[in-house]
């Protein structure tokens, strides 16, 4: 049996409301059913829901019932979010469609049932162990959607560093930066590589490729051009590199930056995300990714751009 995080067990009733504690800091506002969980189990719900370590330990305590509650009440509580903090219509639907549909989710874990059975939480009544299964990885789904935002800004630019900081961390790049249609470069952000003279050398060149005509922005649903540049690691340069720092042999066979950049038009306005990288980073795997994160921030921070998108359409959380 796995116990619950802390000692949860012995917590006296009276102590235990149905509210986050402050260092939970929680982002969506969760109201459990006291019909389906005793006052330990929602103290411990809300003081780990957002402890990635934790959580997952926490759910295999609860059996399907309190599973499927919780997922209701965490659908209730993104809706209101979204609503009130994001400005987005909403519904449980929308956010539903962000889980793993059905068919995947039985062709992943090799279920036999057909998927009628899984329709209008039926399941259960078949196969508890997969539907328990199911239910407990759309809370996790729904809460990673959700923690993704614990540390966004409202202020465009400071969103678009602190977004840009996550993909040099999940995807080892050494820099990012977002320019004007001129090449300008308007936000920077970099892995701490000393790195100025490369960014000078680089931005100067976007630009005389713009002015003649040599860098091309994508039109709207066609494959992003990119627009490479290479430059040499001097050995001065290589001693100023983060990622060579870290990993000295790397030295001996990486020679050049790599300097890529795409141009895009967004809510009538464009913009060029330049990506610094050395060796072989695989760009287009988390192009579109980088790309999208910029859309978004725009639309969620900048009231004008969510204007000149288009009134009518809705945000995707």
């Amino acid at each position: 049996m796995v116990k619950l995080p802390g000692n949860m067990d012995t917590m006296a009733p009276e102590a235990v409301t149905n509210q986050p504690s402050d260092k939970s800091e929680a982002l969506l506002d969760v109201g459990l059913d006291p019909a389906l969980f005793k006052p330990h189990e929602i103290k411990a719900i809300l003081d780990h829901i957002h402890v990635p370590k934790e959580f997952p330990i926490l759910l295999e305590t609860l059996h399907y019932e309190q599973l499927s509650g919780l997922l209701a009440s965490l659908l209730s509580a993104g809706v209101k979010f979204c609503r009130e903090r994001l400005n987005m219509k909403a519904d449980e639907k929308t956010i539903r469609n962000r889980l793993e549909n059905l068919m995947d989710y039985k062709e992943r874990v090799g279920c036999s049932e057909p998927i009628e059975s899984c329709l209008n939480e039926g399941c259960q009544n078949i196969n508890l162990k997969c539907a328990t299964r199911k239910t407990r990885e759309d809370i996790l789904r729904i809460i990673e959607i959700f923690e993704s935002r614990r540390h966004r800004s409202e202020v465009p630019h400071v969103a678009i560093e602190l977004f840009f900081k996550k993909l040099i961390q999940d995807y080892n790049c050494i820099g990012l930066i977002l320019s004007d249609k001129n090449g300008s470069p308007k936000i920077f952000t970099t892995d701490g590589s000393g790195i100025s003279t490369i960014i000078t050398e680089g931005a100067h060149r976007l630009s005389e490729a713009i002015e003649d005509g040599e860098f091309r922005f994508s039109k709207p649903g066609e494959p992003y051009l990119l627009f490479n540049q290479r430059f040499h690691i001097t050995q001065a340069l290589s001693g100023k590199l983060a990622a060579l720092e870290n990993n000295q042999p790397l030295s001996k066979y990486i020679k050049k930056i790599t300097f890529s950049s795409v141009g895009f038009d967004f809510a009538h306005e464009k913009m060029i995300l330049s990506i610094i990288y050395i060796g072989d980073n695989i760009i287009r795997t988390y192009l579109q990714k980088a790309i999208a994160g910029i859309q978004r921030i725009k639309l969620e921070t900048d009231p004008e751009a969510r204007l000149r998108y288009g009134f009518g359409r809705s945000l995707e959380i």
